[in-house]
């Protein structure tokens, strides 16, 4: 009875290579570590898009955020420890729970301070530990990542005033436990990280409190009416249903980091720029940043109740920085990818930092994708290491 045996793992094999040529979507053939990324897609997308639609339509999206957590956190289960020159702690700054990096033998007296993306509903400050580890001892300073609260527990400003709260405090006071010199502190952010670095970056000096050296913006958030963009579009031509950050699921983010209610008309309403007024298109603080508002398909009328909600909150520079004042930043390092919906938005805002007079470097990476700043052993990723590695060595 061994042929049978061997029958049944064949039938298993065949079963399994089958489901995946079915389920197969071919990556661009120029993406950033394509073979790594396609087995890396793959899984993500059984478990979070497939397993997460269906639990999106039956219990609905808080419930399916809470199931991305847990897939995210999965692959964090052991913890990365840090290298024998790095001390790690957990501590509260301004009852916001963060983790500190203290060098050791550090080459210069200041501080990065680090805020982590997931659309401000996802991710944790701990699964950026090895990014932390690297960043702070190339650069040769001490380093600090907040774990702000999370939508849509906890929807706008909560995240953002966490944010704000542990900047001002370690800018203004210090902190005990970590000495570093409070004249000489970068912020960054990957991501909703980076819109929240740039938006307290630009709170700051609303205030006039111009504490910050520096701030690095990687692949940013930095409005929320730009799903008519180009590279919004790229997604359909290019990638279009695979697990990368797509035009679905920031519609969702973005409904439960403002409160509104994500429900799956509302999320194909984003999409299809249905939460913009036409009149958003005639004044200049916001049309010059829209793309193609007027091309928006006759048949998809806009959403007067939601527009009104988006005109309230989506255009508070708080949550859209490109719509807020950037004279007088401190200097500012944009990365973007070639493979990402937020690609044109974060040219965008490195634009209109240096057309304010900030000193603004922007490197852009055609082959990288959204996240790829997470991938360990990429070639792309060192690239864009390197970049933040050196604007923050020319600061401190």
């Amino acid at each position: 009875m061994e042929w049978l045996y061997w029958l049944y793992w064949l039938l298993v094999i065949l079963f399994f290579g089958y489901s995946f040529y079915l389920l197969h979507i071919p990556l661009p053939h120029d993406i950033s570590d394509r073979s790594k990324l396609a087995v890396a897609e793959f899984l993500l997308r059984l478990s979070n898009e497939y397993l997460g639609d269906l639990i999106e339509n039956v219990f609905g999206p808080e419930v399916r955020n809470k199931v991305t957590r847990f897939i995210m956190g999965v692959g964090f289960l052991l913890p990365m420890r840090p290298p024998k020159s790095v001390k790690r702690r957990r501590t509260r700054v301004q009852g916001v729970s963060c983790i500190t990096y203290e060098v050791e033998q550090s080459k210069n007296d200041g501080l990065l301070i680090f805020i982590h993306g997931g659309g401000w509903c996802v991710g944790e400050a701990r699964y950026y530990d090895g990014i932390m580890y690297q960043l702070c001892q190339r650069i040769g300073c001490h380093g600090i990542s907040i774990d702000y609260r999370l939508a849509p527990e906890h929807p706008f400003p909560a995240g953002l005033n966490d944010c704000y709260a542990v900047v001002s405090e370690l800018c203004e006071n210090g902190l005990p436990d970590l000495p570093f010199n409070k004249k000489k502190v970068l912020i960054s952010g990957d991501s909703a990280g980076g819109n929240l670095a740039a938006v307290v970056c630009q709170r700051l000096h609303r205030e006039e409190k111009n504490v910050l050296r520096g701030q690095i913006l990687i692949y940013p958030v930095t409005h929320v009416f730009n799903f008519t963009s180009p590279s919004y579009q790229d997604y359909w031509k290019s990638y279009a249903g695979t697990a990368l950050l797509n035009p679905k699921h920031m519609a969702r983010w973005i409904l439960l980091y403002l409160g509104l209610e994500a429900t799956k008309v509302n999320i194909k309403k984003v999409m299809n720029s249905q939460h913009v007024l036409p009149e958003m298109a005639e004044q200049k603080q916001y049309s010059q940043w829209l793309y193609h508002l007027a091309e928006r398909k006759q048949d998809k009328k806009v959403d007067n109740e939601l527009a009104q909600q988006f005109l309230k909150l989506g255009t508070n520079p708080d949550v859209s920085p490109m719509f807020g004042d950037t004279d007088g930043l401190p200097p500012a390092l944009v990365l973007t990818a070639g493979y990402d919906v937020l690609k044109d938005e974060g040219i965008q805002y490195a634009n209109k930092l240096k057309q304010s007079g900030v000193r603004t470097e922007w490197y852009h990476y055609p082959r990288a994708f959204h996240g790829l700043f997470n991938m360990p052993n990429s070639k792309d990723r060192v690239e864009m290491m390197q970049s933040v590695v050196d604007f923050s060595n020319g600061l401190l």
